[in-house]
């Protein structure tokens, strides 16, 4: 049995062990039918322990809620075919959107340094693209919350998280996690859109935020401790079996699962966003009934999730019916997201042992009869070769997937010509290899197909910077962090370019401003005083630094205040 990581969160951990808390499953609109641990605890409320949630929440207090760092959604104006009624509008004692946004981008800054939170970009892309897809089809619609500006806006941000269990998850504000075990599970990219349509229905129409008013703050405070113990719980059961032994562990019960009702209208909204954006609605039924076939030969009983969110034969019959009124189309699956599906076996396999398995499923899905399934079995061998430094390997295993691609092609598959992943992969192998020139140049190609990508600017700095031209990659950089300040990536490369430059001041500068966004405001404030100190920085810079250094230190005491602390010096 795995050792529980705590990791960075650990005086979090110990804080909800010393309050006795059950911690659980978030809200989640997939059963885990097929993870290899326990089924999810289900969904939670806090009670019992007020002081202990005190300290949580003091503990947890987030600082000024920072907006997301997802990329930039396009606008799209067209004339709506059908106006629904915005049936998620909570009454007037309900969490408002900023609220909603502040908690989310509170339970997000905690979830983000842990080990689980997948850092793989080509993903975090895949899935943010897909979803700017679905909202320009629920802006058409007119959904309730999808065409609102300013404050009152959701800004969506989807990542992964590196576990084997199908699973999916809508949090406050428009944060939507996916499990590494969904992707690999799915059979075609539209089953993937289906449960993300159904999650953004949630969002939008705001079911957690009818539940919860402005005084269910500790109850927001126990989600963020829910999500980031799930995981670790799942690495060793029995720590969970601890949890809940106390005598004053809070009772569980359906407060934050949603109903009925809110599953039947996510269900509606989210075939109505899947229809108008292109993919297959038969995705979303197909996809249910293979996990419902799942969850009838478990051998543990039946998930939580089920009996809290119960994946009824009447839900999949409703959805069946709802498709059958769409004219049948043929939605081929795009090669992109065969690739994908190996970089979640990838993030998913863990250890050396994990990898020598999953080499041997990428050997026999390479041999299958069907193109996608080698297109992913080769991508994925070059993956592993390229781990292990076999570059050559790596660039033969990438060859023939990108082969495979062009083939599906050339037989008259309307899929995407270009892939992101490929071109990434390329890119890290040839600056591996030394042909610096052809890495950059793939990257910009990459940079210029797909321009909000993550995965295809941080290829072309890496490379920039390998070749030494680090005042293109700062300049870039700069620009960035300008139009995306609240990115951590950003500022963390850019500190990397300025210490190859020699910068001092600047480099401590960025450091700062990545430690800030990451709510380590101590840290931010220490290294903002280094780059003062260090001497070297032009006037503007010298300016920038003492300005940003007394909001630091504001928004520090402000925090501290709240917790009914002092301000250190």
């Amino acid at each position: 049995m795995k050792e529980l990581k705590l990791g960075q969160n650990t005086a979090i951990w110990r804080r909800l062990v010393a309050g006795q808390l059950v911690l659980a499953l978030w809200c989640s609109c997939v059963p885990s039918a097929y993870s290899a641990g326990p089924a999810p605890v289900g969904d939670v409320s806090v009670e019992g322990n007020s002081a202990a949630i005190q300290n949580i929440n003091r503990a947890m207090q987030s600082p000024d809620a920072r907006p997301t760092n997802a990329p930039t959604r396009n606008n799209l104006q067209s004339q709506p075919t059908i106006v629904l009624p915005d049936m998620g509008d909570p009454g007037g004692d309900a969490l408002s959107r900023v609220d909603e946004r502040k908690y989310g981008e509170m339970i997000m800054r905690q979830i983000r340094p842990d080990a689980d939170y997948s850092n793989d970009l080509p993903i975090y892309d895949y899935l943010n693209q897909m979803e700017r897809r679905l909202l320009q089809a629920a802006k058409k619609l007119q959904l309730g919350g999808a065409n609102e500006q300013g404050s009152s806006a959701y800004n969506f941000e989807l990542f992964a998280v590196k576990d084997t269990s199908i699973n999916a998850f809508a949090l406050p504000g428009g944060f939507i996690g996916f499990h590494t075990g969904l992707i690999v599970s799915a059979e075609s990219d539209s089953e993937v859109a289906s449960v993300m349509g159904h999650e953004t229905g949630h969002v939008l129409q705001r079911h957690l935020a009818r539940q919860m008013d402005k005084q269910t703050t500790n109850t927001m405070i126990a989600i963020a401790g829910m999500v980031l113990g799930a995981l670790a719980m799942s690495r060793n059961p029995q720590a969970a079996a601890g949890l809940m032994q106390g005598g004053q562990a809070a009772a569980i019960n359906n407060q934050l699962s949603y109903s009925r009702d809110a599953e039947r209208e996510a269900d509606r909204i989210g075939f109505q966003i899947l229809d108008a954006s292109g993919y297959d609605v038969n995705g979303a039924p197909g996809f249910f009934q293979r996990l419902q076939k799942a969850t009838g030969i478990m051998d543990k009983g039946v998930p939580t999730y089920v009996r809290t969110h119960p994946l009824t034969t009447d839900r999949i019959a409703d959805m069946q019916d709802r498709a059958r009124t769409v004219p049948t189309r043929n939605v081929p699956t795009v090669v992109e997201f065969y690739f994908i599906k190996a970089r979640a076996r990838m993030e998913q396999a863990g250890t050396s042992s994990g990898l020598y398995d999953l080499k041997n499923t990428f050997d026999s899905l390479s041999k299958q009869p069907q193109v996608g399934k080698q297109m992913e079995g080769f991508y994925g061998l070059a993956l592993i070769a390229q781990r292990q430094g076999k570059w050559d390997q790596a660039e033969s295993d990438l060859q023939q997937a990108r082969n495979l691609a062009q083939k599906a092609s050339a037989l008259g598959s309307p899929i995407q010509r270009q892939s992101l992943s490929l071109e990434i992969t390329a890119s890290e192998l040839a600056l591996a290899k030394g042909r610096n020139e052809e890495a950059l140049q793939i990257a910009q190609n990459a940079l210029r197909a797909y321009p909000q990508s993550y995965a295809a600017g941080a290829a072309m700095v890496n490379a920039e910077l390998k070749m030494g031209r680090t005042n293109d990659a700062i300049a870039w950089l700069k620009a960035r962090t300008r139009a995306q300040p609240n990115e951590i990536l950003w500022w963390s490369m850019l500190s990397n370019a300025y210490d190859q430059a020699k910068n001092v001041p600047m480099r401590h500068f960025a450091l700062g401003e990545k430690y800030a966004l990451e709510g380590a405001w101590p840290s931010a404030i220490e290294q903002l005083k280094i780059a003062r100190s260090a001497g070297g920085a032009d006037f503007y810079q010298s300016s920038s630094i003492d300005a940003r250094l007394r909001e630091m230190q504001r928004q520090y005491r402000d925090e501290l205040k709240e917790q009914g602390k002092q301000f250190p010096g």
